[in-house]
């Protein structure tokens, strides 16, 4: 069939379940052909199975989204698709395979072509003319030929809103992406970003269209894959001040420059209702050495400064990023920056580990500042000049207990309490991390229920262990007592909780229960015998408190109680 007539069949293979891939639905919205299928699977799921579900589909080309999380597996299944069906074309496309596009094709012989860079143009013209479309690296007769780049789209309103309104219902529980913009302005020299010398910035008239789309669906989360959703400032609080106006029961979240956020900006935060917007913040570093040595412009009291305000505007959820790996910081250094960047106190801190990406500055300067890196995709950092592996693998071991035990959410009181004992938050989740291996819990999965058990090892404190325990039944519903708790469990509670709700006290406290028959509210309530006073003054005495788990609430009992 000629290239017209072809079946094409566009795969992505997200990293979870709960993603969904907008480069397939750009680049098919794009296409605007009948001849053209999108399918999604993920990375977790049996390269037999996602072979097998390609392979029935029965497409005469099929188009692979290439990024570092996925392309071993489109590679496998590639390879495997070749074998069984050597008529079919396969074409990668995709950041991973476009800067060494002639390696791939040279390594990888059942690769037949590979789109470059932006990929809406360029496919939509392969599909008109084949492989003499710019941007296109292809095979002929033995020979890799590699057509002149494409330049980019530089009016982005141009490209269609990928989604339909059945696409949106089906996925509205998920991760939905939205781009409102392509590029950056700054050159991090680790970030594929900076090999585009330009900001293009789509029609706010019809990002707010769009946007309303979103909204109308209920669409739980919308991420911005926009490098800086806060470039041009001006743009910025006119999208977020529409947002605060027509938004509901979605949160939307962008990726920021700190040092951008302007007081307008904050003033419309203070407006805004909790948990609409998330905001990702890049600090990477404190060292002004490695900020220098990776091409950023960055201040950090002006990223402090910034961070404070929107916390005193409040409702906004804030993440921010740190990098491991950078040039000029060493384990100690990352530890300084660590603690700067933790004394903020954001919602999350992510601590990540330098991948050097095909196509960016750092990988080119790979010889200068020694480093040593997986040679297989992520191509995660293993050590430099100034970072020993040795140091890497501790450095890996307090990021795991740092994102189970402080970005969980749910040690809350264990870890402020275990935090006033340090005067490095960094020393405190390294000693974490030193007892936890040491008595070998990372051999083994552990269930959250068993985390609370590991801390209360951790501490040998029994003010800690009740504080621990008030952590444990706040962020788990219906649970049963502990075996590490002060208290165990006492049957005449049953009892006693009776006794406690009289008409005064739910009157008082639960009055959302006061024409509800008590037999009927217990059900929602769960009692808990404290040997400290942890929602008061933490001095030694007993007390009960009140779960409360329909309204997500803790209730003291002001009275005294047998011992």
């Amino acid at each position: 069939c000629t290239v017209t007539d072809m079946k094409a069949l566009l795969v992505a293979v997200n990293a979870k379940y709960i993603h969904t891939s907008l480069s397939v639905r750009t680049l098919k919205a794009y296409a605007n052909s009948d001849n053209v299928e999108m399918a999604e699977y993920t990375i977790n799921e049996r390269v037999e199975d996602i072979l097998r579900s390609i392979f029935l589909k029965k497409a005469d080309v099929v188009l692979f989204s290439c990024y570092i999380w996925n392309v071993e597996v489109c590679l496998d299944v590639a390879d495997m698709l070749k074998k069984v069906s050597p008529e079919t074309k396969i074409i990668f496309g995709g950041p991973e395979v476009s800067f060494d596009d002639t390696e791939y094709m040279q390594k990888y012989d059942f690769i037949d072509a590979i789109m470059r860079g932006e990929g809406e143009a360029t496919f939509k013209e392969w599909l008109e003319i084949g492989e003499m479309a710019d941007g296109i690296t292809y095979r002929e007769n033995g020979e890799i030929i590699r057509n002149k780049d494409r330049e980019l789209i530089h009016d982005i309103t141009s490209i269609p809103f990928p989604y339909t309104d059945e696409d949106i219902e089906k996925n509205s529980g998920k991760l939905i992406y939205y781009e409102s913009s392509r590029g950056c302005p700054f050159r991090c020299s680790y970030c594929l970003s900076s090999t585009t010398h330009s900001v293009r910035f789509r029609d706010m008239d019809v990002v707010k269209e769009e946007l309303m789309v979103f909204v109308r669906h209920n669409v739980r989360i919308v991420k911005f894959v926009d490098r800086t959703f806060n470039a041009d400032r001006k743009r910025t609080c006119e999208l977020v001040k529409f947002l605060i106006d027509n938004a509901k029961n979605t949160t939307f979240h962008f990726e920021v420059a700190a040092d951008l956020i302007n007081d307008e900006l904050v003033e419309l935060f203070k407006t805004a209702p909790e948990g609409l917007f998330q905001l990702e913040i890049g600090v990477q570093s404190t060292n002004d050495k490695t900020i220098k040595a990776i091409d950023r412009k960055t201040d950090f009291e002006m990223i402090k400064r910034a961070v404070k305000l929107v916390q005193k505007a409040g409702g906004v959820h804030m993440h921010l990023d740190l990098i491991v790996g950078l040039p000029f910081e060493d384990f100690n250094s990352f530890g300084k920056s660590f603690d700067d960047v933790f004394n903020l106190r954001p919602d999350v801190l992510q601590l990540g580990f330098l991948k050097l990406l095909r196509g960016t500055k750092i990988r080119s300067e790979e010889e200068k500042y020694g480093y040593r890196y997986n040679s297989k995709p992520p191509y995660e950092v293993l050590k430099n000049d100034f970072i020993s592996y040795e140091d890497v693998l501790l450095l890996k071991g307090i990021e795991e207990v740092f994102e189970r035990y402080y970005n969980s959410g749910v040690f809350k009181g264990a870890m402020e309490y275990l935090l006033e004992k340090y005067n490095s938050p960094f020393e405190m989740f390294k000693k974490l991390w030193l007892f936890y291996d040491g008595n070998g819990y990372n051999k083994v999965g552990q269930s959250r229920n068993s985390l609370y058990e590991i801390l209360s090892h951790f501490c040998d404190d029994e003010l800690f262990c009740d504080i621990l325990k008030l952590d444990y039944f706040t962020y788990n519903k219906g649970v049963n007592s502990p075996k590490w708790s002060l208290t165990k469990y006492d049957r005449s509670i049953l009892k006693t909780r009776f006794d406690i709700l009289t008409d005064e006290f739910i009157a008082e406290n639960l009055s959302e229960y006061a024409d509800i028959p008590t037999k009927e509210t217990v059900k929602y309530l769960q009692f808990e015998t404290f040997e400290y006073d942890v929602l008061s003054d933490c001095e030694k005495r007993r007390n009960i408190i009140i779960f409360d788990n329909k309204y997500n609430r803790r209730i003291r009992v002001c009275k005294d109680l047998k011992q």
